[in-house]
């Protein structure tokens, strides 16, 4: 029993490892290397919130699909994600969102935005325009619920000297199943 607790315990550090190689790779990516900082990104969504078949990379448009998040490809074929349950809301239009709010299993969002390009004709890959991965700073002890301030740090985009860029507000967007769903600057820990 002790062995399954330790594998556990492993997995979830490696998972953090994981992820905090994931992150790191897209941040430390100059804010005027557009290009590779896209592919970068795209590869984080691979890692992080993978599609059923396919590549963030590769998608040239989302949509919402009842309580589901499509990624559309060129060749017309479409997927949803390994793990529905990680896309959580969204923002604009289900046919056409700004934004995808997925949440893992920690509990900690992505707010992915997407940039709006000009029609050519022809099939392009989606252009991300932003990732704001969530942090919180808590206040007071540990007994009974605490104070706590939500951050977002930007991940595409950066300062005027290219590092990430961090900021706090309130965010709202449409929840899958179609109601409110808010993020606030300022909340309670339990």
């Amino acid at each position: 029993m002790n062995m399954l607790t330790m594998d556990h315990t492993k997995n979830q550090n490696d998972k953090s490892a994981f992820i905090a190689q994931a992150v790191f790779a897209v941040e430390s990516i100059n804010a005027q290397q557009q290009t590779e900082k896209q592919t970068k990104a795209k590869q984080m969504l691979d890692q992080l919130f993978p599609l059923e078949n396919g590549s963030h990379g590769e998608v040239t448009s989302y949509e919402i699909d009842y309580r589901h998040v499509q990624a559309y490809f060129a060749d017309g074929t479409h997927s949803g994600l390994r793990n529905p349950g990680q896309f959580v809301a969204y923002t604009g239009h289900k046919c056409s969102p700004d934004s995808i709010l997925f949440r893992d299993k920690s509990g900690t969002h992505m707010d992915v935005m997407f940039a709006r390009c000009k029609g050519t004709g022809k099939p392009k890959h989606v252009e991300i325009s932003d990732i704001e991965m969530e942090t919180c700073t808590t206040f007071g002890d540990m007994q009974g619920a605490m104070p706590a301030i939500r951050h977002w740090i930007s991940l595409v985009q950066g300062d005027e000297k290219g590092k990430p860029r961090a900021c706090s507000g309130d965010k709202e967007f449409t929840a899958k199943n179609g109601e409110d769903y808010q993020l606030d600057c300022c909340y309670e820990v339990k």
